[in-house]
């Protein structure tokens, strides 16, 4: 986590998720606050996404220093994934539900950008998770030819029918740790621990962490309880009986066969997210539960 240099940002990214910014006030409000101090910036709205697809990390100026999106935390998400490659950090505003990735409410917008473009703003690196489906066994030297897919929340593994119990084996590090029966399973980040990987029973945990999740869903035993691991670890899942999917991100769904598993680590890849106040993790959790 560390403070941008005051003066820095010139050039601005706004993504907006038309379905929560409906009349686009939001977004024109965001405009013309640049506007009025001389700064460049460059709008997309997103009325239906295209291919899983917000915006495409191509139609971003080069000179972007920044990524301002307005939505819910899926706009976060999917914004996250949209311009990964370009490495730029996020401002969220929230005209979604709780919002525990976007920072600023619309009241909030002009002290929020204020704080913004005079570098009185937290930049915070959130790990994300790689995963690879592999065949079961596969050699190491193997690895690298299966396709890599992250997740800034969650990597859940699941039924992809009608209900059905799944039998789950887990592997970390090689090592076996337990065969469970379950709806499904969910690997999260610090990240996604206030999403699915809770509803699931999941503890919440510092999202500045750097560490992984493992939570069963509707586990069909009483000694099944989730599981944190450090960010240095492999978690290899494998899947009986049938055919199972693998979701990253509530975005791409993969199909896993009887003989594949899924190895999960932390990725390469982070997401910057800014913050525009001083709130500690717990105030922002506190104001969040006291809102439902």
């Amino acid at each position: 986590m560390g403070e941008t240099d005051k003066g820095k940002m010139e050039s601005f990214y706004i993504i907006t998720n038309a379905s929560r910014d409906t009349d686009l006030s939001a977004t024109k409000e965001v405009e013309e606050f640049l506007s009025r101090r001389n700064k460049k910036y460059c709008t997309h709205i997103a009325y239906h996404p295209s291919d899983d697809r917000y915006t495409d990390a191509r139609d971003i100026p080069e000179d972007a220093d920044c990524v301002i999106v307005l939505g819910g935390d899926g706009t976060i998400l999917q914004a996250a994934h949209d311009t990964m490659e370009r490495k730029l950090p996020i401002l969220g505003i929230n005209l979604g539900n709780l919002g525990y990735l976007t920072d600023v409410e619309q009241s909030e917008l002009g002290p929020a950008l204020s704080s913004l473009l005079e570098g009185r703003v937290q930049v915070e690196e959130r790990m994300m998770l790689d995963g690879q489906i592999l065949k079961s066994g596969e050699a190491e030297g193997k690895q690298a030819e299966a396709m890599h897919h992250h997740a800034l929340n969650d990597i859940v593994i699941h039924w992809g029918g009608s209900m059905r119990v799944v039998n789950y084996r887990v592997f970390v590090n090689d090592r076996f740790l337990y065969d469970f029966r379950a709806d499904g399973m969910i690997v999260s980040t610090p990240t996604g621990s206030t999403a699915y990987s809770m509803s699931a029973g999941g503890p919440i945990v510092e999202p500045g962490s750097r560490l992984m999740i493992l939570t069963p869903i509707s586990p069909h035993t009483l000694n099944a309880r989730s599981v944190v691991l450090s960010d240095e670890d492999t978690i290899r899942v494998c899947a009986a009986p049938g055919r199972v999917y693998v979701n990253f991100d509530g975005r791409t769904n993969l199909p896993m066969e009887e003989t594949e598993e899924v190895r999960i680590v932390r990725s390469s890849w982070v997401t910057k997210i800014i913050r525009t106040r001083g709130d500690s993790f717990l105030t922002v959790l506190h104001d969040k539960f006291a809102q439902k």
